[in-house]
Order: C-alpha cells, then structure tokens, then sequence
C-alpha cells in the first residue's frame, strides 16, 4: 500500500469519527431538531469520509493497473535447463 492510499484510510477513518462525535453532540439552538435537520446537519462529515474511501480504490486500481503493466512489460528470462547446461559444459571441453 502506498502513503497516499494509508493517508486515505486513516482521513476516512478520522471524518467518521468526527461525524460520530459531532452526531452525539447535538444540534444547535437556532436549528428546529427534526430527525432531517438532524441528518442533514452532520452530513458533510460523512460525505467527506466517502470521498476519501472513493479515492482510497480509485488510486488503489490505478496502481494495481500500473503493478499489472509493468508485469507484462518486464522480459520474461528463460527457464533454466540444467541437462542443457550440463551438455554445454562437457562439449566446450571436447573441442
């Protein structure tokens, strides 16, 4: 895993603490305390914890993608055959 992809994880993970905490706190006085004031009030909270977690797999796919193509570019070396090597070696010392 990448620092940006930890750094993801622990800000979602820090926003959903945040939205439990400022859910526990209450409303203001000046807000009539319904249950969709209640709701949409602490919203952002819980929105701005998704967006992380949405980003957290997006770059997490991207880099996989990259891990992938990579891969597929990288030469593939050849298998080593030991009775071929073996056949080399005693047929260098003949000639």
């Amino acid at each position: 895993m990448s620092k940006k992809e930890i750094l993801l994880l622990f800000a979602a993970v820090g926003f959903i603490i945040i939205w439990v905490l400022d859910m526990r706190a209450g409303l203001p006085a000046t807000i009539e305390p319904t249950y969709w004031n209640k709701i949409f009030y602490h919203y952002s909270w819980l929105m701005f914890a998704a967006g992380c977690l949405f980003y957290f797999q997006y770059s997490k796919q991207i880099r996989l993608k990259k891990l992938e193509e990579q891969e597929k570019n990288k030469p593939k070396e050849e298998q080593k055959d030991d009775k071929k090597a073996q056949r080399n070696a005693l047929t260098k010392g003949k000639k």
